[in-house]
């Protein structure tokens, strides 16, 4: 009998050490995707002894090189409180891709507590509860009690934090925050520039019913594409993991069903704001620009050690609208080379709410599209190398 494309599953896990196959559990670790691709490509050498004829042998098999690519919708972990360390299964392949998760158990204060000093449209002094320590709230989600009647419209993100206790949020608001302010309970995640490796990754995939177990996956690409959905057409926001891999074993076993989680969260009634301005616009795209490589190593099986990351450089693109220069001068603003927040928010409720945070970037020239009935700009930002550079965030409040 033929195998059936659509009885596809994968199931993921943090692998322990290098090498080791941790296998994952068939219902826990199980999680939903799309547009996958397992590809097994053979490492040839060519034989060239002399025959004693025109014609040569064929190539020589050294080996295999295994990818895997699939895509997973950016749905929130929902529930009522923020999951255990290492539950949310789509941020263990945040965290192959040098991801940092971050749990905040506790809201800060426990109880709202009134904004101090001076607030302005985008900076608000915290109160006695928060600490005083730089950067320490950098990217995460604050709830401001003015901003909004519902949880979304309250919330905003902190682009930066002085040791004064001042909040620089991502965008401008309407007016300054002048009643309360909480940072709430949150799963975040947090790209790291530290040294350290990220951990292996280990995979059991169903296709059709064959089952493979891959270890030593090393996430090799990581893009989150963001497309708006509107009235004539709707589209989800995902996740693009591609990753190298080692094949541990094949059986045959039935794929396993996976329970609906529900509808994703559209992007839409929410917030798209770039260097302080809403802006309209089409699609936001991260692209991580992750490179992996092989270390030689002739005690590996293939002849080398497991694919590590060596490199990575951030940038996003968008699709927007084109403004006056009086609005919007994207122009001067990459002439300057000056770093910008760009912050991307949706959802609606506790636990299904998503925040893109950004906090600096840099403009690079913009390209201007007449092909559609809008005039509109396209073109990319680039990521330096700050810590949490780029940050997600998923509030319970």
């Amino acid at each position: 009998m033929a195998l059936k494309a659509n009885k596809t599953a994968v199931a993921i896990k943090l692998q322990s050490a290098e090498g080791t196959f941790d296998a994952p559990n068939s219902t826990t670790d199980l999680y939903p995707c799309s547009n996958l691709n397992l590809n097994i490509q053979g490492v040839t050498v060519q034989n060239n002894e002399y025959t004693g004829s025109v014609n040569l042998n064929g190539d020589e098999v050294a080996g295999k090189n295994v990818t895997l690519s699939f895509n997973v919708n950016m749905r929130p972990p929902g529930g009522s409180d923020v999951p255990a360390a290492d539950e949310y299964v789509p941020g263990r392949l945040l965290q192959g891709a040098k991801f940092t998760e971050l749990r905040t158990t506790t809201a800060i204060p426990a109880s709202p507590e009134a904004v101090a000093g001076t607030p302005t449209g985008n900076s608000l002094t915290l109160g006695t509860a928060a600490a005083a320590t730089a950067d320490l709230y950098k990217g995460m989600a604050i709830l401001l009690s003015d901003n909004g009647a519902t949880l979304a419209k309250q919330l905003s993100a902190i682009r930066s934090y002085t040791a004064a206790k001042l909040a620089t949020l991502v965008e401008t608001l309407s007016a300054a925050p002048a009643a309360n302010y909480q940072i709430p309970k949150q799963l975040s995640y947090v790209r790291s520039i530290d040294e350290s490796d990220p951990p292996f990754l280990s995979l059991k995939v169903w296709i059709g019913g064959k089952r493979f177990d891959l270890k030593d996956c090393t996430i090799s690409g990581l893009r989150k594409v963001l497309p708006v959905s509107t009235r004539e057409q709707a589209a989800i926001p995902q996740w693009e993991f591609t990753m190298t891999a080692t094949i541990n074993a094949t059986a045959d076993e039935a794929t396993p069903s996976i329970p609906s989680l529900g509808p994703t969260p559209k992007w839409k009634d929410g917030d798209f704001s770039v260097a302080n301005k809403y802006v309209g616009g089409s699609n936001l795209s991260i692209d991580l620009g992750l490179r992996v490589a092989f270390p030689p190593n002739p005690n590996g099986e293939d002849g080398s050690d497991a694919g590590q990351l060596v490199e990575s450089r951030a940038s996003l693109t968008m699709d927007r609208h084109a403004y006056l220069k009086a609005d919007f001068d994207t122009l001067a603003m990459a002439e300057a080379q000056v770093q910008y927040p760009v912050f991307a928010q949706w959802g609606y409720t506790s636990g299904n709410i998503i925040q893109v945070v950004i906090p600096d970037a840099r403009f690079n020239y913009q390209n201007i599209d007449l092909g559609g009935e809008f005039v509109t700009e396209n073109g990319d930002m680039f990521i330096d190398v700050f810590a949490r550079n780029v940050v997600i965030n998923f509030p319970y409040a």
